[in-house]
């Protein structure tokens, strides 16, 4: 009988306190798999400053399932877990982020739900330990917004940590998008899912590399990559915008005609034109998103530049 591969990709950057623990947790887990009967763990460095890469190295050193790859330079959590799939031979490939925030025990339910044909299991988050009420909210916020814009049906409350299969992998490396967006195209395939609940856990070490303005602006580029919604959207109210203004217009001829007096005033004025000025400046930057998309995919620049692979 032909021996099944588990394959487990963690993009690393800056997590030198996090490595050793996570390895010892992943490696637990994977010595009590009971569908795979072989494991790889590749790890990505994604430009790291600090001691990761060393401590990554001594782990590949002593460990032959082990896998390192590693980075020219920082090029950003979704590059780093792309090319770690892109680098998998397992039957499944388990995605899952360095900070120890999920728990890798729970691999072992992902397995159960995989034998029974899933494509995608995904662990959902039914509560988030040691997080701001505002970075709650945020995120509640994105995932109704970014299926109602895109049409991806992505569930609520998930990340990366997730199990797919070979078929979703090999369906992955057709993709030639210079802007990835991992979970958002493993949702947009349309294969069969299945959730596993979890409670998210408290960062094991260190602090998030994503700051707010990092999240709108990480929430912005994946629905412009997905949706050209807010394009027809920009064109529907510009639309009711004119509508209004010869409304508007319309009826002051009226009553100009009618001899009506009409009162004039500056500070309606300068508030119709700050909200022209700053409507403007909005549509502007929507439609400068999609033009910067474009220029990134014609320049064809590859996702990520490998500086060193070792045990692959």
């Amino acid at each position: 009988m032909e021996k099944k591969l588990l394959s487990i990709v963690v993009p690393i950057f800056n997590e030198e306190n996090n490595i050793l623990p996570l390895y010892h947790e992943l490696i637990a887990i994977c010595q009590s798999l009971q569908h795979f009967d072989e494991y790889e763990i590749v790890m990505v460095n994604d430009g790291s400053k600090d001691a990761s890469l060393s401590i990554l190295k001594d782990l590949a050193a002593h460990d032959v399932h082990i896998k390192i790859i590693s980075f020219a330079r920082n090029f950003g959590h979704e590059q780093a877990t792309f090319a770690g799939i892109m680098h998998t031979k397992g039957d499944a490939v388990v995605l899952i982020d360095a900070d120890r925030q999920d728990p890798p025990e729970l691999i072992l339910e992902f397995e159960k739900e995989f034998i029974n044909g899933y494509h995608v299991v995904y662990g959902q988050r039914t509560k988030r330990l040691n997080e701001s009420w505002l970075k709650k909210l945020t995120s509640y916020l994105f995932y109704p917004i970014f299926k109602w814009l895109t049409g991806v049906d992505m569930p609520r409350n998930v990340g990366d940590f997730c199990m797919i299969s070979r078929k979703v992998v090999e369906l992955l490396k057709q993709f030639n998008e210079r802007v990835i967006f991992v979970r958002g195209l493993i949702y947009w395939l349309g294969l069969p899912k299945k959730a596993v609940p979890f409670v998210r856990r408290a960062r094991g070490s260190g602090r998030s590399k994503y700051n707010y303005t990092k999240l709108v602006i990480f929430a912005l580029e994946n629905i412009v990559s997905f949706s050209t919604v807010p394009i027809y959207a920009i064109i529907f109210i510009s639309l009711f915008l004119i509508m209004l203004c010869c409304l508007g217009t319309a009826a002051a001829l009226c009553m100009h005609l009618y001899g009506y007096v009409v009162m004039t005033g500056w500070t309606s004025l300068i508030i119709c034109m700050l909200f022209s000025f700053a409507t403007t400046l909005f549509f502007l930057g929507i439609i400068g998103l999609y033009i910067g998309k474009v220029f990134q995919e014609v320049k064809g620049r590859p996702l990520f530049i490998i500086d060193e692979l070792i045990n692959i």
